[in-house]
């Protein structure tokens, strides 16, 4: 398996995955994948990986994430490589999530797609850093805010403007209630086989096209045609870097503009006709069995998940196997390690 990094814009960025101090990525695990319109980029990110000896390819670009993921997917089904993580160059992997992906290949039946809960994001607001689960949702507090007047009083759109997106906010969330997994507005998903990667993404859609993306794999799996898992991201795995704007928050005019959603919903619909969605009905949850001593590095962003053993606590990864668990804390216990409080 490879990480296959999909770039269009960010050198310094870039240069994080294969970073020692930051997701420190073997080089030869490394696989980058140029898909941009600005040709100054291009030539600066073919230049620093060929001066890394980074594999790359530079692909052609219309502009939008679908275009660039279904060229990631046409790279990869062009190589001998069973498995990779999608990671988009904006955002990085953490050395857990390094660990994690390159342990899912030794398994004896690896995923054919995993899916992310829980999801983690790094975003400046009036100059602090906070970090965030911006998918983790209430519904029915979401549903009972006052859109209408945000929309109104807070942004300054028309009446008309506002009711409209009001009316698109709901609808969407409602919808993602019914068929996302559980609380889960969004599940990215990192890891594919060589099956999953033969459903492309839509490129009608410049946003939301990974959600749609994932809906359709969840079809797939329901329909026993992949073997679809999430997994929860305590600690985290991949972290959405929004220090810097994206084209959701361009194309949103940050957060302000929900147009999107109206195309979002119609190609909804159309995989509702088509039979692709399924009501209420949640993936399979992944489990790792992992080594009793496993120190997992985060970057220590407080992604953690307690263990209750009685009086003790035990700091260890959501999605391992109860064995796994009771290893590390009876591990923990006789070295008296920080890790059990």
């Amino acid at each position: 398996m490879k990480f296959y990094i999909l770039t269009s814009e960010n050198l310094e960025a870039l240069k994080r995955h294969n970073d020692p101090d930051f997701s420190n990525i073997p080089k030869q695990d490394t696989v980058v994948v140029i898909n941009s319109l600005n040709k100054l980029y291009i030539n600066q990110a073919t230049n620093y990986c060929r001066s890394k000896g980074i594999e790359h390819y530079v692909t052609e670009s219309n502009g939008t994430p679908s275009k660039g993921k279904n060229s990631v997917f046409d790279v990869f089904l062009s190589s001998g490589n069973k498995y990779f993580v999608l990671v988009d160059g904006d955002d990085f992997i953490t050395p857990h999530g390094v660990w994690m992906y390159k342990h899912l290949e030794t398994l004896k039946t690896p995923p054919d797609a995993v899916a992310l809960v829980k999801q983690n994001s790094l975003r400046y607001l009036n100059d602090e850093l906070l970090w965030l689960r911006p998918f983790t949702v209430n519904y029915k507090e979401l549903l009972e805010v006052d859109h209408y007047r945000i929309f109104r009083n807070g942004v300054g759109l028309s009446p008309e403007k506002s009711r409209y997106f009001e009316s698109l906010h709901n609808k969407y969330y409602l919808e993602q209630s019914k068929y996302s997994e559980g609380s889960e507005a969004h599940c990215r998903v990192t890891w594919f086989s060589r099956k999953a990667a033969n459903f492309k993404f839509n490129e009608d859609v410049t946003i939301g096209e990974d959600t749609l993306h994932m809906l359709r794999l969840k079809h797939e799996a329901l329909e026993g045609n992949l073997n679809f898992y999430t997994t929860d991201e305590r600690p985290a795995t991949y972290v959405y870097d929004e220090r810097t704007y994206g084209i959701v928050m361009t194309e949103s005019k940050q957060g302000t503009d929900y147009e999107w959603m109206d195309n979002y919903l119609v190609k909804l619909e159309e995989m509702k006709a088509e039979g692709q969605l399924h009501e209420n009905i949640l993936l399979p949850e992944l489990k790792i069995s992992y080594p009793e001593n496993y120190t997992y590095d985060d970057f220590d962003f407080q992604t953690t998940y307690t263990y209750n053993f009685k009086k003790n606590k035990l700091m260890f990864p959501k999605n391992a196997t109860k064995e796994s668990v009771n290893k590390a804390y009876k591990f923990s216990k006789t070295l008296n390690t920080s890790k059990v409080a």
